[in-house]
């Protein structure tokens, strides 16, 4: 490769880096705006996004910005030096990165777009309603389910998008994730009551109260649009990135352990839900390991979209 060349590939990853860390910045000022407050039900967790320091609000907008030109720049400048491709593998740092670049790209451009230009030219009665609220709440993984497929497309087998869609062995671990949800339903419980901490945490309050509003609003597609959001959009998105494009780089870099461990853990803190971090990073173990032991991705979405199936049926019922 020329140097121009070499010259374009780093800035283009240097962009990917940029998005990355915007992103997950996002998520610390999250983190950062919460604060644990005693009420009668006993701790809890109360969020305050007027508590976000406006300049590190501003610096990871910079880093944005930067990573979006960056990563367009330098796609750009390879695409004027087009080189053969090779057959190889793309369990690589540097195609991970430049996976979730794309989804970076395409997620900020967006938000973008919408605050510049569309935002006027859409009509209220299309945004102010629980099923835009819901599809807003789903965008990155709505992009990551039309970008990974279509980077990995060479080598959809890496990230586990091989075999049946569903077997009677994935049945029987559909049965024991059931048993497992119910356990961890029962236990949550009880060590919240045990450490006076109530476990209702503000997302999943949100995701309740947009379920809700979408029965009262009335229309089934409404009511379908949050259920087919949380159930099925946000899992399959999910496992596209965490398991699929994270724990399978991952592992093939450091192994099985490290690479189901980390991905959990990325896996939870994304959510950034304090209250609920451990049993999502215990899910997130579990879809681990069931990817790893059945080597396709199809049988950790199936677990999450029952995990959400179940949550959104029992927030309506």
């Amino acid at each position: 490769m020329s140097r121009a060349g070499r010259w374009a590939g780093h800035t283009q990853l240097t962009g990917a880096v940029l998005l990355v860390l915007g992103y997950l910045q996002e998520v610390l000022l999250t983190l950062q705006s919460m604060t644990l407050v005693k009420g009668d039900a006993g701790w809890a967790v109360q969020f305050h996004p007027a508590a976000v320091p406006k300049d590190w609000a501003v610096l990871g907008l910079l880093m944005v910005l930067c990573g979006l030109l960056l990563f367009g720049g330098g796609y750009l400048a390879k695409r004027l030096r087009p080189r053969l491709q090779q057959e190889r593998s793309r369990l690589t740092f540097r195609d991970l990165l430049l996976a979730f670049g794309w989804v970076g790209l395409a997620f900020f451009g967006a938000l973008f777009l919408y605050s510049i230009v569309l935002q006027g030219l859409v009509p209220a009665s299309w945004t102010n309603n629980a099923g835009a609220a819901a599809l807003s709440g789903v965008l990155l993984q709505i992009l990551a389910i039309l970008v990974i497929p279509i980077y990995y497309r060479k080598s959809l087998a890496e990230i586990g998008l091989r075999g049946p869609v569903l077997t009677w062995k994935m049945a029987l671990y559909v049965g024991m994730f059931l048993l497992f949800l119910f356990a961890a339903s029962i236990g949550t419980t009880l060590l919240g009551d045990w450490l006076n901490i109530d476990t209702n945490s503000y997302r999943e309050q949100n995701i309740s109260a947009e379920l809700q509003s979408s029965q009262e609003e009335g229309g089934w597609l409404l009511t379908l649009l949050p259920l087919l959001t949380t159930a099925v959009i946000a899992p399959v998105g999910e496992e596209l990135l965490f398991r699929g494009a994270l724990q399978s780089t991952l592992t093939a870099r450091f192994g099985a352990k490290i690479g189901v461990f980390l991905s959990a853990f990325l896996f939870s803190f994304i959510h950034a839900d304090p209250v609920l971090f451990l049993p999502i990073f215990l899910i997130g173990l579990l879809f681990g390991w069931i990817y790893r032991i059945t080597g396709t991705l199809w049988a950790p979405i199936w677990l999450h979209v029952l995990n959400n199936l179940w949550a959104s049926l029992l927030d309506l019922l």
